[in-house]
């Protein structure tokens, strides 16, 4: 586990102070597979902490790096305490930073800062540094971090501010551990109250209101109570909510009285009236349907309705996913969008902590909402803004699981045997012995039938006559050793799945650039003449592409962007590359160096799932980038992403 700011310091300080003897530099590059700048890097920030415990690396000229101890008192302590411990949950400077901002939250008077040090296993300067981010977070929520000489760094500002700070950038909301129970980072925040009793008090009171037909929405309400209470027994009250609050139907205002009385005699507290609106608006944030609406109620629903209708006829226009019958999916999205509509009645706004996994995870879907969602809140004079469309993505990323789970079929195999009806029935029998779930053996013929066959609705075919040309894909199989040559179709299926969901096809090194460009319109006006010269894509391609990253820009992470344009304009389809070792600017701060300019046909739309799983995939394998940025040749690129 690390105990500096990343692994790879922990690493290295433990090599060099095994060494009596200087470490040149290109073994140390070698050694942890990075270039000798990043080397450079990691030992100057190596030695801003050293410095304060009594150690320093040095040059030795002509010889390498070596780990001087100046005081071994002082460094023997230091190296006891934060390396040898095993108990700091901080293992990267992103788990520091938020640490940072815990103990600024969570302490009751200023805290000095030898204590921010010792608590995070940083430098002074490491410290600042951490300082200052904190501080631009911060500043979003109109709080402020002040240093009061002599005492300590504390922070101010409005209370529910404050929560809302906490809520969104402490409490880790990814799709697995979030809803699945309480994060470290809650049970430590939240660790004055009793977070079990909460729940059960909650499941027990609030059950009327059927809160649990969404995980999400339902740990939602769940944290904000818990937030609530524990900030109120710490003595942060809230003594007046700032935003308006909805008023909720009669069940949900009955139910929710009883639940806060039950809530003040559980934890001896008597809460505020500020503090009952906070659970009133979080509970109607996360389940507006429980929001009275008086006479809209019935002009929601049916816009509700409209919009779901409108989206999924302009997807299947646009793509060819065809779910204007999907009866789970348009009961959910019109819910959804129901109660988006409630909210806008009510003023109220939520934040998404999920989007940026929604689009890393879900970019297809998220897109497909995003282009038709701009439209269609203008037509019925709604925004349906970022957070918005990333929710309506989840449920439009369910019904494609759906859709892939529904398609998947056994292969449909005709069995060729020229030695008669019976062997071929033995060799049927062994085929559905091993394979009953993969392969269905629709017909059975001789060679000299298999001539006459329409094969347009057969996956492939087994054979036990060696043929030479036919058009579908065929395996062999030697009836002389029939159980060993049964089990080469395991591997022949493997492949076929392969060749079926050919997804390299869609590269083509006529699309493929590999130098730097100053901006990104000279680059994707690069990309998108390439294709246009090669018929690929209309003339009006370029300008489509620039509309939709006018809407929103399509990187999907700091360094990966997929740029596409608005509809399914291309011709034919190609995947166009463009590899840039030293990034290009994408707007934010974000420094692109991989971009995959999506030119797929409507025909072919359905079927570019795997070219997204292919680049989720790039993003989790740094040395596949790597490799890739180092020789940015076209056939070294290729070479590596079949690895993937």
């Amino acid at each position: 586990m690390s105990k500096l700011a990343y692994q790879r310091l922990d690493d290295l300080l433990e090599l060099l102070a095994k060494q009596t003897t200087p470490l040149p530099m290109k073994e140390l590059a070698k050694s942890f597979s990075i270039s000798e700048r990043t080397v450079r890097t990691d030992i100057a920030n190596l030695n801003d902490l050293l410095s304060n415990v009594g150690a320093t690396i040095t040059l030795v000229r002509g010889q390498g790096y070596l780990l001087t101890i100046l005081s071994k008192e002082q460094f023997n302590d230091w190296w006891t305490k934060s390396m040898s411990s095993a108990d700091s949950f901080l293992t990267t400077s992103e788990e520091r930073q938020a640490y940072l901002l815990f103990l600024l939250f969570k302490n009751e008077t200023p805290l000095p800062l030898d204590d921010f040090l010792d608590q995070l296993f940083i430098s002074k300067n490491t410290f600042y540094s951490y300082l200052k981010t904190a501080r631009d977070n911060l500043m979003t929520y109109q709080l402020k971090i002040v240093n009061r000489p002599n005492i300590g760094f504390e922070l101010l500002g409005n209370e529910f501010a404050k929560r809302q700070a906490i809520s969104d950038l402490l409490i880790e909301k990814d799709l697995q551990e979030y809803l699945i129970g309480f994060t470290e980072m809650e049970l430590a925040l939240f660790d004055n109250i009793d977070l079990e009793l909460l729940q059960d008090l909650e499941l027990t009171y609030l059950a009327p209101l059927e809160l649990l037909d969404s995980d999400y929405y339902h740990k939602n309400i769940l944290s904000h109570f818990a937030l609530a209470i524990s900030r109120f027994l710490a003595g942060h009250e809230m003594t007046g909510f700032p935003l308006r609050v909805p008023i909720l139907k009669q069940h949900a205002q009955k139910a929710l009285c009883h639940f806060l009385d039950e809530i003040d005699q559980a934890f001896d507290i008597q809460l505020s009236s500020g503090e009952k609106e906070y659970f009133t608006y979080y509970l109607a944030l996360n389940a507006p349907r429980l929001v009275e609406t008086a006479s809209t109620s019935n002009s929601s629903s049916e816009t509700a309705k409209a919009i779901v209708d409108d989206l999924l006829h302009a997807i299947k226009r646009t793509s060819n996913f065809d779910w204007v019958e999907d009866k789970m999916l348009i009961e959910d999205l019109t819910s959804h969008i129901e109660g988006f509509i409630n909210m806008n009645l009510m003023e109220a706004r939520r934040s998404n902590p999920l989007l940026a996994t929604i689009k890393k995870s879900f970019p297809q879907a998220y897109d497909l909402c995003l282009t038709h969602l701009e439209i269609l809140g203008k037509q019925h004079g709604l925004y349906f803004s970022q957070d918005e469309v990333g929710y309506i993505a989840l449920h439009i990323a369910g019904a494609m699981e759906r859709n892939s789970s529904s398609a998947h079929r056994k292969y449909r195999v005709i069995l060729v045997c020229g030695t008669g009806r019976a062997m071929s029935r033995i060799i049927e029998a062994k085929i559905n012995k091993n394979y009953q779930e993969t392969i269905e053996v629709v017909d059975r013929l001789s060679y000299v039938e298999l001539q006459q066959h329409n094969l347009s609705t057969v996956d492939f075919v087994i054979t036990t006559v060696p043929l030479e040309q036919l058009s579908i894909p065929h395996i062999y199989i030697n009836m002389a050793k029939l159980d060993k040559e049964i089990v080469k179709i395991e591997h022949f299926i493997e492949n076929f799945k392969g060749s079926k969901a050919e997804i390299y096809s869609l590269f083509y090194e006529d699309f493929f650039l590999h130098e730097d460009f100053d901006t990104k319109d000279q680059l994707l006006k690069k990309m998108t003449q390439q294709l246009f010269q090669k018929d690929f894509v209309p003339e009006n391609f370029h300008a489509s592409i620039m509309k939709r990253e006018a809407i929103n820009q399509t990187n999907i992470n700091e360094w990966l962007a997929i740029p596409h344009p608005m509809s399914l304009l291309a011709k034919q389809s190609a995947v166009s590359v463009a590899v840039i070792p030293n990034g290009v600017d994408w707007g934010e701060g974000d420094l692109v160096k991989f971009v995959f300019l999506f030119a797929i046909s409507k025909e072919d739309y359905e079927d570019t799932e795997e070219i997204y799983s292919l680049l989720l995939e790039l993003m989790e394998r740094e040395d596949i980038q790597q490799a890739i940025l180092q020789n940015s040749e076209y056939k070294n690129f290729l070479e590596h992403i079949k690895q993937l």
